[in-house]
């Protein structure tokens, strides 16, 4: 959805958001730089920066954010209400897609408090794709935060097949709010900076034709001739800001989470195979990709960020744990069916390594018996798969619509014409129902 590059930063500092003659409610803070992201350190898991002093209501997630609202949200225009309601049509379905959403939120609030950025923007990855980790082919956007490739390349992501910074929540979260923060250098308006993220820096510097960006009211803006979606990208920005600031008025209770949704960051100083990650750590393996989409392949690939995202409650079994596993095993593994009912210390004799290795690699006892077509996890190099380039199976793609969908929207997300989403899709009328799955493709 961003298709033009970064632009370059202005000279100088900040220009004042209060100018704007439609004010925020609160005053908006000043970005600092955050440094791009570096090498990981070696073997520790960092720890969340300490809340300050203050009530529980207040250090929870959303008192956290509701304190970094800096936009006029519910009052900033009857778009904002439409879509506010749009969105809590379905009270109950809104809630549970946040729920989906906490551990990638949780990140995104802690990147806000310490760069001084508006709390809205936490809302910007739900707008883009509900916080899902998408992944595509070609030049469409993929990841929470929907990046187009050649954006996301001048913002210092690594895209490449076997691991693509887009997918990665953190690295892109960074690119993203290192994105917004230029923008808002350039036009000075948090406004012009979402709707920069959605149509492009230079698509805004056309239309405001030279005009001062804090001398525009809200009737003004919303003049300027920016498509209908990228005018709905700021409304439904600010309406989801406006439920978070007022639930109770839209009948929505927002999910608190537990410490199973705290995600934090444990660096590694080698890679390592994910699903032996996930047998260590005791995570599913499907919540442990999702948490750590970045990397495409089951083996961590050279020249790339070499850390995972894990709920805060495994890391220290996860650190006890791989202290024990020799290093040079740690990213090369293979799946391999049992034929045989045997002990697995005899398949720890035959291959050479210590039981206790290849029981916890397996996350079974040292004494356990391994029956017929058990899949076991075995030390070796696993064949990569070979990837010609060629687009994904027709008829394989599907949408499930969640809360505050729209087909204009979906067919925008994924680059499909809106007239062929609707031909794909007949049954699909003005109200899309939560749950629904929209082809994407032929079949």
């Amino acid at each position: 959805m961003r298709r033009t590059a970064r632009a370059a930063l202005l000279g100088g500092g900040l220009l004042l958001l209060a100018a704007c003659a439609a004010p925020p409610t609160r005053p908006p803070k000043v970005p600092s730089p955050v440094p791009p992201v570096e090498t990981p350190a070696p073997a520790v898991a960092t720890q969340p920066p300490p809340a300050p002093a203050a009530s529980a209501q207040e250090r929870s997630l959303w008192g956290r954010l509701r304190s970094l609202f800096a936009m006029q949200g519910c009052d900033y225009s009857p778009g904002v209400q439409r879509w506010a309601k749009a969105y809590t049509q379905s009270p109950r379905g809104f809630s549970a897609s946040l729920k989906t959403a906490l551990p990638f939120l949780g990140l995104v609030v802690d990147e806000l408090e310490q760069r001084g950025l508006p709390g809205e923007f936490a809302m910007l990855p739900y707008v883009e794709s509900t916080y899902q980790p998408i992944a595509t082919r070609g030049e469409l956007p993929a990841g929470m935060w929907q990046l187009v490739p050649v954006t996301a390349r001048e913002a210092g992501l690594v895209v490449r097949k076997d691991y693509d910074g887009r997918l990665d929540a953190l690295a892109s979260t960074h690119a993203a709010l290192d994105l917004l923060a230029d923008y808002f250098r350039e036009f000075a308006d948090w406004r012009l900076a979402d709707m920069a993220f959605n149509s492009g820096e230079f698509r805004v510097k056309k239309l405001l034709a030279g005009r001062d960006a804090r001398d525009l009211d809200t009737n003004e803006l919303a003049q300027l001739k920016f498509n209908r979606i990228t005018h709905d990208h700021l409304d439904r920005l600010l309406a989801l800001a406006c439920i978070v600031e007022d639930p109770t008025r839209f009948r929505v209770t927002l999910p608190e989470p537990g410490p199973d949704a705290r995600l934090r960051v444990t660096e590694l100083p080698a890679g390592m195979d994910l699903r032996l990650a996930a047998r260590l750590s005791g995570v599913p393996i499907d919540d442990l990709k999702r948490w750590n989409a970045g990397y495409r392949r089951n083996r961590m690939a050279d020249g790339v960020p070499h850390r995972l995202l894990l709920p805060e409650t495994r890391v220290e079994r996860f650190l006890a744990t791989s202290q024990a596993m020799p290093q040079p095993l740690w990213n090369d593994w293979r799946e391999e069916r049992a034929a045989r009912t045997s002990g697995i210390g005899s398949w720890a004799s035959q291959l050479g390594i210590p039981v206790a290795v290849l029981a916890a690699a397996n996350a079974i006892g040292e004494d356990a018996t391994v029956l017929p077509a058990t899949r076991l996890l075995l030390p070796g190099h696993e064949a990569e798969p070979v990837d010609d380039g060629a687009p994904p199976a027709r008829g394989a793609r599907t949408h499930a619509v969640v809360a505050g969908d729209t087909l204009t929207g979906i067919a925008h997300r994924y680059g499909i014409p809106l007239r062929r989403l609707q031909q794909l899709n007949p049954h699909a009328g003005r109200t899309l129902h939560l749950g629904d799955k929209l082809r994407l493709d032929a079949g």
